[in-house]
């Protein structure tokens, strides 16, 4: 094997075991991150049709229970990233419905796959289920896009670094990527589904983890005591008494500007004083002013409470709600609820 094939095989290779490992690790966070488990299962279905992939390419003759293995995956890949973007956009709707769902696709998968192996139905395998599993993942790449359209409107109206962040804009667009890839492979290469795989994965851990060199960027330019104390006494003067955290399209520059200082020196500040970024920053109000609502508004429905809070989406609103205070906002009027009328 020349050294260009080593390197296809150890890149394509790596990510697919690379991906067993983020699974496992996601599912440990399943209580800090919506809609954990989809994202999980996604992992672990992509990886094994890679790693079937990348098994077939170097060694043609592969048993065929490991193809039909592979393909069966890939059936379920689909299904498996609509219902994360489905879960992560709606976390307290139609919870029973999804798992069930899935589970019909596995039924149907393992009991074609039962009936008609692939070591004696090649023809089915080989063609129809072939094309037809990637026909199946298209028609749920467009229906998550269709369930996450509001971000892609809001990203496409005002693009941001920290909208290009948000999990399940990166999953979708992972998604069409790889499958682009193996859509097109008769015109390219076959391996070049396993290698966009691990460069997706690569880049997104490479984006996540960017996020914590932003204390660096400030680390010789500290802001003196005196300058903030009077940013953190006008900064809580507005948010507290204005409640400019209602605003659904507050900004950074915007907020600066009423301070009185440029969007880079409050953001410093925030960084600095608070350890986090403006939006990070926000949300903590947004969330704080969130629960008093909970508790005092029993008739406002979740969306109401989203749009007096200043959140442009509900997904946004339950993901920021369930990051700082640990339970859905559900979870948490009930709860409250019952402690106000024990």
């Amino acid at each position: 094997m020349e050294f260009s094939r080593y390197f296809l095989f150890f890149f394509a290779s790596l990510g697919a075991f690379n991906g067993v490992l983020l699974a496992i690790w996601i599912y440990h966070k399943r209580q800090a991150i919506t809609g954990a488990p989809w994202l999980s299962l996604l992992l672990l279905m992509l990886s094994v049709r890679i790693g079937k992939s990348v098994a077939f390419y170097f060694s043609p003759g592969l048993s065929k229970d490991i193809l039909q293995l592979g393909l069966s995956a890939c059936c379920l890949i689909g299904p498996s990233l609509f219902s994360f973007c489905f879960r992560a956009q709606n976390p307290d709707k139609y919870r029973v419905m999804l798992p069930w769902h899935f589970a019909v696709w596995v039924f149907v998968v393992a009991l074609i796959g039962f009936l008609y192996p692939y070591r004696s139905h090649l023809e089915l395998w080989q063609s129809w289920i072939y094309r037809g599993s990637s026909y199946v993942w298209l028609g749920y790449l467009l229906a998550a896009s269709w369930v996450c359209r509001g971000k892609l409107v809001a990203l496409w109206s005002t693009p941001s670094r920290l909208a290009w962040r948000d999990m399940p804009l990166v999953v979708l667009g992972g998604g069409w990527l790889i499958w682009l890839a193996y859509y097109t492979a008769a015109y390219t290469s076959y391996i070049m589904g396993a290698l966009s795989f691990s460069m997706v994965l690569y880049l997104s851990v490479v984006v996540y983890s960017g996020a914590g060199k932003v204390k660096v960027k400030y680390a010789a330019q500290r802001i003196s005591d005196q300058q903030s104390h009077e940013l953190s006494a006008k900064l809580t003067h507005l948010l507290d008494e204005e409640r400019l955290f209602t605003d659904p399209d507050m900004s950074l520059p915007r907020l600066a500007r009423r301070l009185g200082v440029s969007h880079t020196k409050l953001s410093q500040f925030l960084n600095q004083h608070y350890g986090c970024n403006f939006n990070q920053y926000l949300n903590r109000y947004r969330v704080e002013y969130a629960q008093g609502l909970l508790c005092q508004q029993q008739s406002l429905t979740m969306d109401h409470v989203a749009e007096l809070c200043g959140f442009n989406a509900s997904s946004t609103f339950y993901t920021a709600f369930k990051k700082y205070s640990g339970q859905t906002p559900s979870q948490f009027r009930a709860r409250n609820t019952a402690k106000l009328s024990s």
